[in-house]
């Protein structure tokens, strides 16, 4: 399964030519959430998304699958792709949605009904075409034609015959949480794709942004199908989307991400921050529980399992902590480390209050949107007395990133002012801060700051690192690097500020 390929399908299920939502299945007692349905297709473009789920449900009842098809045909003129279902159950079904410009059908009562209708399909379309539908109630049977009638077959089993025929793709919906928005079930899911080696798309009980974020880093689990949720304001689509794209980012820029970190300046700057955490977690400290919030492959922290420190690396990224683990398995301290995929915002439902004696955030901040949640969070975790490491990039170097390093005085002219800016290694735009309104916001939350540093004061603005070649003079540069890094006013120009702080 690609790792990049997680997708959140906003649902638009029309009865009668509305959108509608049920709950648990009772076809009687419909919820109308817009008269509107091209509009309400537009809407969610609007904030992101580049997938639609559009079910016909007068077809998937057996009633007149026509009174939804010019709404069906305005919404594919829109700009998005569109994974439609509902009533299929011949290939002319497939031919006219097809036609019509959907990019995937799905098929759930002809796949139980009439196999041979998905080989055909897949022969003519594709398998990345066409998707099959597993709705079950709470004993794994499947449930065919609009969830009304037994289909006297497990979900198991119809993998594994549709898997057979070439499917790949599955939407897997648990009738009885459909619409509660209760939460899902998906550990049922991950079996469903671990059985069958289908990729599944979870459908049923999403409620709020956790439980989008559960499906993340699952293998076998493809995307997430969101209905009622988003109808109420329960889930933030714009919030939910950039929560994925950033996830992608991570996973997409890890191997340039290792890279930087095993250039001489990579590495020369991790040597910095342990030098600079040692003022204040000396060697001979008794252990201690540490937590490393974003800290992928744990190159900040696994130093102090080696202390015999406990460590909680917790990260979005699998693929990064997978890499912690490695490392940590190499060096021998795989016992005093845990790796957790969860997201950030969601560390202190992770942990207890005031768990942790110290917490590491490095180079975290500067892509999230609303960085005073997960302040909150990290604040609710430290324990009264606790260090909180925070490390991000510096907005006063950016003016001289531009000019010195890229030759660009226009873009140098730019960085006056503050604005998201670019990060070449995970492709992603980023806020830098300064150090003053860090400070402002840490002291108002209940911290005592300790010591301010600056990472990369000099070092960062040397031109080459051929230039570095003799190392009597790099151990000169080191040398005045750890001098520079506490003192004002060279460190408000470095590369990275570096804040460690202490809860009150």
């Amino acid at each position: 399964m690609n790792k990049n390929s997680f997708t959140i399908f906003p649902a638009i299920h029309l009865r009668n030519g509305e959108v509608v939502r049920f709950t648990q299945g009772d076809i009687h007692n419909p919820i109308v959430f817009h008269s509107d349905p091209v509009a309400c297709a537009q809407q969610w473009i609007e904030q992101g998304t580049q997938w639609l789920q559009v079910i016909n449900l007068d077809a998937a009842f057996d009633e007149d699958a026509s009174i939804n098809w010019s709404l069906i045909e305005d919404i594919c003129k829109l700009d998005v792709n569109i994974q439609f279902g509902g009533g299929i159950r011949s290939i002319d079904d497939v031919d006219w949605a097809m036609k019509s410009g959907i990019k995937r059908v799905i098929i759930g009562t002809a796949a139980v009904e009439n196999p041979r209708l998905m080989a055909e399909s897949i022969a003519s379309y594709g398998s990345d075409a066409i998707v099959l539908s597993i709705d079950t109630d709470k004993e794994g049977e499947v449930k065919i034609h609009g969830w009304q009638i037994g289909g006297s077959v497990q979900a198991a089993g119809l993998a594994i015959q549709m898997r057979q025929l070439g499917v790949t793709r599955a939407i897997h919906t648990c009738i009885h949480l459909d619409g509660s928005m209760t939460g899902i079930d998906l550990q049922s899911s991950i079996d469903l794709a671990a059985i069958s080696g289908l990729e599944i798309t979870v459908g049923g009980g999403i409620g709020c942004l956790d439980d989008i974020l559960e499906c993340y880093n699952n293998p076998g689990i493809n995307g997430v199908i969101i209905g009622k949720a988003l109808y109420t304001g329960n889930v933030d689509l714009k919030q939910a989307l950039r929560g994925v794209n950033r996830k992608d980012s991570f996973e997409a820029g890890h191997e340039r991400w290792k890279a930087d970190q095993n250039t001489l300046w990579g590495r020369f700057n991790a040597q910095l921050i342990e030098h600079n955490l040692r003022q204040f977690i000396p060697v001979d400290s008794p252990p201690l529980t540490i937590l490393d919030a974003g800290g992928g492959n744990g190159l900040h922290s696994l130093g102090f399992a080696h202390m015999q420190h406990r460590v909680d690396i917790v990260d979005q990224s699998q693929q990064m902590l997978n890499d912690a683990k490695a490392n940590a398995a190499l060096a021998g301290i795989s016992s005093r480390i845990n790796t957790h995929a969860v997201d950030l915002l969601n560390i202190d439902r992770a942990f207890p209050e005031n768990h942790f004696d110290v917490v590491l955030c490095h180079n975290v901040i500067q892509f999230i949107d609303d960085i005073e949640p997960l302040l909150d969070s990290l604040y609710r975790v430290l324990r009264p007395g606790g260090y909180f490491s925070l490390i991000t990039a510096n907005h006063y170097a950016s003016l001289y990133e531009s000019a010195y390093l890229e030759n660009d005085l226009d873009k140098a002219y730019e960085g006056l002012s503050p604005g998201l800016q670019h990060d070449s290694i995970f492709d992603l735009d980023m806020q830098k801060y300064r150090a003053d309104e860090l400070i402002y916001w840490l002291e108002l939350q209940g911290y005592t700051i300790e010591k301010h540093f600056g990472l990369g004061c000099l070092y960062h603005y040397w031109a080459s690192e051929s230039l570095l070649s003799n190392e009597l003079e790099f151990e000169k540069l080191k040398k005045l690097e750890l001098q520079l890094s506490g003192i004002y006013p060279y460190k408000d120009l470095a590369r990275y500020i570096q804040l460690v702080v202490r809860k009150r």
